[in-house]
């Protein structure tokens, strides 16, 4: 394992865009963790801890009640699976 350098190019970070869709960042963030298997409670401390700041954020603005309720609604989307009923195999 190489050992942490601060001026490290490749070094990922993310950073919320002033004028950013916070709904849609906070489905995609809930969406990437969730397919890596995450369950809710993994999921939820990506928005409680302050450390993650662009996700603390919306869950200090918003509320438990909102992180909750995006959560479910990206598990129920996946939950149907890849293509839905109806769409061709493309």
């Amino acid at each position: 394992m190489k050992a942490f350098e601060p001026q490290d190019p490749m070094e990922l970070v993310g950073i919320a865009l002033p004028q950013g869709d916070a709904d849609y960042m906070a489905e995609c963030v809930v969406e990437e963790y969730l397919l890596l298997g995450w369950n809710d409670g993994q999921l939820m401390s990506i928005f409680t801890n302050p450390f993650f700041q662009a996700t603390h954020r919306i869950y200090h603005e918003r509320g438990e009640e909102y992180v909750q309720s995006v959560i479910q609604r990206v598990r129920d989307k996946w939950s149907r699976g890849w293509i839905k009923r109806g769409e061709p195999n493309a």
